[in-house]
């Protein structure tokens, strides 16, 4: 269906893929399936904090257990996209049967399994979960969700993720983090249509959604507080602080989150190379720069300066700090 060449350079035994997907993705159980013996191959493009893997493998069950969650937590979001051969996703309670041409999502975080009864290939991006507009337990309402590739947005996304793929290695720099965001942008407008189909049923989750809406475009003022939030829907503050509860986080404290994932955004963005980085907080509303540049690495564990060098670099010289076992 997708013109890809097969994969050529390393060959991967049982033993040292746990290895690689342990060292590339996080910590997984591997097992073969049949009496085969079993083999894969990988390949890797790095584009600030995306990576883009496309894998080719024999019949497995890969497996995040919660003993592995519990042992190393993940902020990383997968999608796969099947290339060839059929893939079975499982988690939050949801099973997604994959063909070729469609796509789904799944939160390391928590505990997931993937199914592959015969030989595969798939591509699988991935990317911290704070790219995505939305609270974690909103996330866990579409995983391991088929996309289909013949589904009205299926036709305009997962194509695009394909020619993504093929194309980033060719395009280094900040052509390259650009088709990024927009890929993530669109895989949001995927995530986004599923998501709003299912809060039209519940009052109170898409009263949420609203107010997540308004929270975003009031980032640059610096003055926005829960009182503006709750004025701008007619609710009480009250209300307000509890429908977020409801949701596991404050409204504090998702400001401060969607401030710091716009700044960091913008940092890795070659378009803004030359912005000077308080110019850039003072945008998302965080005008104080010692206070942001405590926050930015308290949150992130770099300093915004750091994080801004270690997200500009280009392919080949991020192929040069990355770990050999994780290049092919």
């Amino acid at each position: 269906m997708f013109d890809f060449p097969p994969l050529e350079g390393q060959t991967f035994d049982i033993a040292a893929w746990r290895r690689e997907v342990a060292t590339s993705f996080v910590a997984l159980d591997v097992h073969p399936l049949g009496d085969e013996p079993f083999w894969a191959r990988c390949s890797r493009i790095d584009v600030g904090e995306v990576s883009v893997f496309r894998i080719e493998h024999a019949a497995s069950v890969v497996a995040r257990t919660p003993k592995l969650v519990r042992r190393g937590p993940s902020d990383l979001v997968k999608v796969s996209l099947q290339l060839e051969g059929e893939e079975l996703i499982e988690q939050d309670g949801r099973a997604a049967l994959l063909h070729a041409g469609d796509l789904a999502i799944y939160d390391t975080s928590r505990p997931y399994t993937l199914r592959f009864d015969s030989e595969t290939s798939l591509l699988v991006f991935t990317f911290p979960r704070g790219y995505l507009d939305i609270p974690r337990d909103e996330l866990a309402a579409v995983t391991a969700t088929a996309f289909p590739l013949d589904s009205p947005l299926g036709r305009v996304v997962n194509p695009f993720l394909v020619g993504l793929a093929h194309s980033l290695a060719e395009l280094p720099g900040a052509n390259g983090r650009r088709l990024a965001r927009t890929g993530l942008d669109l895989l949001m407008t995927l995530l986004s249509t599923q998501l709003q189909q299912e809060v039209r049923r519940d009052p109170r989750r898409q009263l949420l959604h609203e107010i997540l809406g308004t929270v975003d475009t009031l980032l640059g003022d610096p003055e926005v507080s829960p009182a503006t939030i709750a004025t701008a829907h007619f609710i009480s503050t009250r209300h307000l602080h509890a429908l977020f509860a409801e949701h596991g986080i404050t409204v504090a404290g998702w400001i401060r989150e969607r401030r710091l994932e716009q700044i960091r955004r913008d940092l890795a963005d070659g378009a803004l190379a030359d912005a000077p980085i308080a110019r850039i907080a003072a945008r998302w509303g965080l005008v104080n720069p010692a206070h942001f540049s405590r926050l930015f690495r308290t949150t992130f564990g770099q300093s915004p300066s750091e994080y801004r060098a270690a997200t500009s670099l280009e392919p080949a010289e991020a192929d040069e700090r990355r770990p050999a076992s994780s290049v092919h």
